[in-house]
Protein backbone atom coordinates (compact mmCIF):
# COMPACT_ATOMS: atom_id res chain seq x y z
CA UNK A 1 0.00 0.00 0.00
CA UNK A 2 1.51 3.66 -0.92
CA UNK A 3 2.72 5.68 2.14
CA UNK A 4 0.27 8.99 1.75
CA UNK A 5 3.06 11.43 3.04
CA UNK A 6 5.75 9.92 0.58
CA UNK A 7 3.67 9.34 -2.23
CA UNK A 8 2.99 13.35 -2.04
CA UNK A 9 6.87 14.46 -1.47
CA UNK A 10 6.93 12.63 -4.92
CA UNK A 11 4.64 14.00 -6.74
CA UNK A 12 5.44 17.58 -5.50
CA UNK A 13 9.52 17.01 -6.17
CA UNK A 14 8.82 15.46 -9.65
CA UNK A 15 6.78 19.03 -10.69
CA UNK A 16 9.23 20.87 -9.39
CA UNK A 17 11.63 19.37 -11.13
CA UNK A 18 9.67 19.87 -14.37
CA UNK A 19 8.77 23.11 -13.52
CA UNK A 20 10.96 24.84 -16.54
CA UNK A 21 9.50 22.93 -19.09
CA UNK A 22 6.04 22.21 -17.79
CA UNK A 23 4.15 24.96 -19.62
CA UNK A 24 5.29 24.58 -22.79
CA UNK A 25 4.64 20.87 -22.74
CA UNK A 26 1.04 20.37 -21.35
CA UNK A 27 -0.78 20.90 -24.03
CA UNK A 28 -3.27 18.20 -23.10
CA UNK A 29 -3.75 19.91 -19.43
CA UNK A 30 -4.48 22.71 -21.57
CA UNK A 31 -7.35 21.57 -23.62
CA UNK A 32 -8.70 20.19 -20.30
CA UNK A 33 -8.62 23.47 -18.68
CA UNK A 34 -10.06 25.06 -21.62
CA UNK A 35 -13.22 22.72 -20.93
CA UNK A 36 -13.56 22.49 -17.62
CA UNK A 37 -14.02 26.54 -17.57
CA UNK A 38 -17.69 25.78 -19.30
CA UNK A 39 -18.65 24.15 -16.53
CA UNK A 40 -17.90 27.62 -14.66
CA UNK A 41 -20.69 29.34 -16.46
CA UNK A 42 -23.59 27.74 -14.02
CA UNK A 43 -22.11 29.27 -11.19
CA UNK A 44 -23.57 32.63 -9.25
CA UNK A 45 -21.85 35.46 -9.24
CA UNK A 46 -18.53 35.31 -6.75
CA UNK A 47 -15.97 37.47 -4.76
CA UNK A 48 -12.91 34.91 -3.95
CA UNK A 49 -11.98 31.89 -6.05
CA UNK A 50 -9.55 29.20 -4.65
CA UNK A 51 -7.78 26.77 -6.67
CA UNK A 52 -5.96 23.91 -6.10
CA UNK A 53 -3.11 22.46 -7.59
CA UNK A 54 -2.54 25.40 -9.87
CA UNK A 55 0.63 24.67 -11.31
CA UNK A 56 1.84 27.12 -13.76
CA UNK A 57 -1.22 28.94 -13.80
CA UNK A 58 -2.78 28.22 -17.21
CA UNK A 59 -6.50 27.74 -15.60
CA UNK A 60 -5.17 30.78 -13.23
CA UNK A 61 -5.31 32.76 -16.60
CA UNK A 62 -8.47 31.48 -18.20
CA UNK A 63 -10.36 32.20 -14.62
CA UNK A 64 -8.96 35.60 -14.45
CA UNK A 65 -10.49 36.46 -18.00
CA UNK A 66 -13.81 34.41 -17.54
CA UNK A 67 -14.02 36.08 -14.03
CA UNK A 68 -13.62 39.86 -14.44
CA UNK A 69 -12.55 41.64 -10.59
CA UNK A 70 -13.13 38.58 -8.91
CA UNK A 71 -9.67 37.66 -6.69
CA UNK A 72 -7.99 34.01 -6.68
CA UNK A 73 -6.57 32.81 -4.41
CA UNK A 74 -4.37 30.02 -6.25
CA UNK A 75 -2.10 27.03 -4.47
CA UNK A 76 0.70 24.51 -5.19
CA UNK A 77 2.31 22.51 -3.24
CA UNK A 78 5.41 23.16 -5.69
CA UNK A 79 7.21 26.43 -5.16
CA UNK A 80 9.03 25.85 -8.30
CA UNK A 81 5.65 25.43 -10.18
CA UNK A 82 4.33 28.76 -8.38
CA UNK A 83 7.29 30.85 -9.27
CA UNK A 84 6.40 29.88 -13.08
CA UNK A 85 3.19 30.84 -12.53
CA UNK A 86 4.31 33.80 -10.81
CA UNK A 87 6.36 35.19 -13.83
CA UNK A 88 3.80 34.56 -16.02
CA UNK A 89 1.22 36.70 -14.47
CA UNK A 90 3.65 39.13 -13.31
CA UNK A 91 1.59 42.07 -12.38
CA UNK A 92 -1.66 40.36 -11.63
CA UNK A 93 -2.80 41.78 -8.45
CA UNK A 94 -5.85 39.40 -8.09
CA UNK A 95 -3.94 36.68 -7.60
CA UNK A 96 -2.55 35.71 -4.18
CA UNK A 97 0.03 32.58 -3.98
CA UNK A 98 0.47 30.03 -1.43
CA UNK A 99 2.83 27.49 -1.49
CA UNK A 100 1.08 24.39 0.32
CA UNK A 101 -0.54 21.15 0.41
CA UNK A 102 -3.85 21.15 -0.22
CA UNK A 103 -3.94 18.67 3.29
CA UNK A 104 -2.45 21.35 4.99
CA UNK A 105 -4.03 24.41 3.62
CA UNK A 106 -5.63 26.61 6.24
CA UNK A 107 -6.50 29.92 4.93
CA UNK A 108 -9.11 30.54 7.75
CA UNK A 109 -12.04 31.16 5.18
CA UNK A 110 -14.51 29.57 3.27
CA UNK A 111 -14.81 29.84 -0.77
CA UNK A 112 -17.61 30.75 -2.57
CA UNK A 113 -16.07 28.68 -5.56
CA UNK A 114 -13.08 26.02 -5.67
CA UNK A 115 -11.40 25.24 -8.69
CA UNK A 116 -8.96 22.74 -10.01
CA UNK A 117 -7.81 21.06 -13.05
CA UNK A 118 -5.06 17.68 -13.85
CA UNK A 119 -4.10 17.96 -10.09
CA UNK A 120 -6.68 16.38 -8.05
CA UNK A 121 -5.76 12.75 -9.14
CA UNK A 122 -2.34 13.45 -7.51
CA UNK A 123 -3.77 13.19 -3.66
CA UNK A 124 -3.88 9.86 -2.54
CA UNK A 125 -5.71 8.56 -1.44
CA UNK A 126 -8.25 10.72 -3.53
CA UNK A 127 -11.27 11.01 -0.81
CA UNK A 128 -8.86 12.84 1.67
CA UNK A 129 -8.34 15.71 -1.04
CA UNK A 130 -12.00 15.53 -1.80
CA UNK A 131 -12.61 15.49 2.34
CA UNK A 132 -10.21 18.81 2.38
CA UNK A 133 -11.79 20.49 -0.53
CA UNK A 134 -15.50 19.89 1.01
CA UNK A 135 -14.47 21.49 4.36
CA UNK A 136 -13.26 25.20 2.45
CA UNK A 137 -16.21 25.32 0.45
CA UNK A 138 -18.91 27.39 1.54
CA UNK A 139 -22.15 25.94 1.93
CA UNK A 140 -24.18 26.27 -0.72
CA UNK A 141 -20.61 27.02 -2.74
CA UNK A 142 -19.62 25.31 -5.81
CA UNK A 143 -16.51 23.02 -7.15
CA UNK A 144 -15.44 22.39 -10.87
CA UNK A 145 -12.94 20.27 -10.95
CA UNK A 146 -11.26 17.90 -14.14
CA UNK A 147 -8.90 15.28 -13.33
CA UNK A 148 -7.34 12.11 -14.53
CA UNK A 149 -8.65 8.70 -14.66
CA UNK A 150 -6.94 5.15 -14.24
CA UNK A 151 -6.98 4.54 -17.99
CA UNK A 152 -4.97 7.77 -18.85
CA UNK A 153 -2.04 6.50 -20.98
CA UNK A 154 -3.95 2.91 -20.91
CA UNK A 155 -1.09 2.05 -23.95
CA UNK A 156 1.96 2.61 -22.15
CA UNK A 157 0.76 0.86 -18.99
CA UNK A 158 -0.41 -1.85 -21.28
CA UNK A 159 3.39 -1.57 -23.04
CA UNK A 160 4.90 -1.34 -19.88
CA UNK A 161 3.58 -4.73 -18.08
CA UNK A 162 4.49 -6.29 -21.14
CA UNK A 163 8.27 -5.71 -21.36
CA UNK A 164 8.35 -6.21 -17.43
CA UNK A 165 5.29 -8.15 -16.31
CA UNK A 166 6.92 -8.86 -12.96
CA UNK A 167 7.61 -5.05 -12.16
CA UNK A 168 4.12 -3.73 -12.00
CA UNK A 169 3.35 -0.29 -10.80
CA UNK A 170 2.90 0.54 -6.86
CA UNK A 171 -0.03 2.92 -7.77
CA UNK A 172 -3.08 3.86 -10.24
CA UNK A 173 -4.96 7.00 -10.86
CA UNK A 174 -8.55 7.22 -9.32
CA UNK A 175 -11.48 5.35 -11.05
CA UNK A 176 -14.55 7.37 -11.33
CA UNK A 177 -16.62 5.62 -9.09
CA UNK A 178 -14.28 6.24 -6.81
CA UNK A 179 -14.13 10.13 -7.05
CA UNK A 180 -17.90 10.15 -7.52
CA UNK A 181 -18.92 8.07 -4.25
CA UNK A 182 -15.99 10.09 -2.18
CA UNK A 183 -17.77 13.21 -3.52
CA UNK A 184 -21.01 11.42 -1.91
CA UNK A 185 -19.11 10.19 1.23
CA UNK A 186 -17.63 14.21 1.89
CA UNK A 187 -20.89 15.84 1.35
CA UNK A 188 -20.93 16.97 -2.17
CA UNK A 189 -23.77 16.76 -4.44
CA UNK A 190 -22.85 16.26 -7.93
CA UNK A 191 -24.54 18.79 -10.50
CA UNK A 192 -22.91 17.84 -13.80
CA UNK A 193 -20.57 15.16 -14.97
CA UNK A 194 -18.95 14.23 -18.37
CA UNK A 195 -15.87 11.51 -18.98
CA UNK A 196 -14.14 12.13 -22.40
CA UNK A 197 -10.79 9.92 -23.52
CA UNK A 198 -8.44 12.92 -25.30
CA UNK A 199 -6.03 11.06 -27.94
CA UNK A 200 -2.89 13.01 -28.48
CA UNK A 201 0.11 12.19 -30.95
CA UNK A 202 3.47 12.68 -31.18
CA UNK A 203 6.01 12.14 -34.02
CA UNK A 204 7.54 9.14 -32.32
CA UNK A 205 8.07 6.57 -29.34
CA UNK A 206 11.05 8.71 -27.84
CA UNK A 207 9.17 12.34 -28.70
CA UNK A 208 5.94 11.01 -26.42
CA UNK A 209 7.83 9.57 -23.60
CA UNK A 210 10.55 12.65 -23.53
CA UNK A 211 6.98 15.28 -23.17
CA UNK A 212 5.61 13.21 -20.11
CA UNK A 213 9.29 13.36 -18.36
CA UNK A 214 9.16 16.98 -18.92
CA UNK A 215 5.62 17.35 -17.41
CA UNK A 216 6.98 15.67 -14.39
CA UNK A 217 5.03 12.38 -15.36
CA UNK A 218 7.40 9.65 -15.22
CA UNK A 219 9.45 8.29 -12.60
CA UNK A 220 6.12 8.08 -9.67
CA UNK A 221 4.09 5.59 -8.14
CA UNK A 222 1.67 5.26 -10.64
CA UNK A 223 4.66 4.61 -13.32
CA UNK A 224 7.38 3.19 -11.34
CA UNK A 225 7.42 -0.26 -9.75
CA UNK A 226 10.23 -0.95 -6.90
CA UNK A 227 12.50 -1.93 -9.12
CA UNK A 228 13.39 0.51 -12.03
CA UNK A 229 13.27 -0.47 -15.73
CA UNK A 230 16.48 -1.88 -17.24
CA UNK A 231 17.95 -0.63 -20.36
CA UNK A 232 17.21 -3.13 -22.12
CA UNK A 233 13.74 -2.89 -21.22
CA UNK A 234 13.23 0.27 -22.18
CA UNK A 235 14.62 0.07 -25.27
CA UNK A 236 12.40 -2.57 -25.82
CA UNK A 237 9.17 -0.97 -24.88
CA UNK A 238 10.14 1.92 -27.19
CA UNK A 239 10.25 -0.27 -30.03
CA UNK A 240 6.87 -1.97 -29.12
CA UNK A 241 4.81 0.97 -28.99
CA UNK A 242 6.14 2.79 -32.07
CA UNK A 243 5.04 -0.37 -33.76
CA UNK A 244 1.57 -1.20 -32.22
CA UNK A 245 0.65 2.28 -31.10
CA UNK A 246 1.29 3.61 -34.69
CA UNK A 247 -0.54 6.78 -35.69
CA UNK A 248 -1.63 5.97 -39.65
CA UNK A 249 2.34 5.07 -39.89
CA UNK A 250 3.34 8.54 -38.53
CA UNK A 251 4.08 8.78 -35.52
CA UNK A 252 2.45 7.86 -32.05
CA UNK A 253 -0.40 8.53 -30.08
CA UNK A 254 -1.53 8.16 -26.26
CA UNK A 255 -4.64 8.54 -24.42
CA UNK A 256 -5.57 10.44 -21.48
CA UNK A 257 -9.03 9.96 -20.09
CA UNK A 258 -10.66 12.87 -17.86
CA UNK A 259 -13.57 13.08 -15.22
CA UNK A 260 -15.31 16.74 -15.51
CA UNK A 261 -17.50 17.79 -12.40
CA UNK A 262 -19.32 20.23 -10.95
CA UNK A 263 -20.77 19.88 -7.33
CA UNK A 264 -22.15 21.82 -4.25
CA UNK A 265 -22.32 21.76 -1.09
CA UNK A 266 -26.23 21.46 -0.08
CA UNK A 267 -27.33 24.10 2.28
CA UNK A 268 -28.09 22.72 5.51
CA UNK A 269 -31.75 22.14 6.56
Amino acid sequence: MLNAEKHQRSVTARFSAASATYHERAEVQKIVAERLLSLASAVRSIGRILEIGCGTGGLTELFLGHFPGVAIDAMDASKEMIDQAKERLAGNDRVRWFVSDLKTFAPHVLYPLIVSSSSMHWIWPIEDGLRRMADLLEVGGDVVVALMLHGTLAELHTMRLGVAPHKPPLGRLPLAEEVLSGMERVGLRVLAKRQETIRKEYVSADAFLRTIHEQGLTGGDVSSSERPLTRGELQRLRAEYEARYTNGGSGVFASYKVLYLRATKPTLR
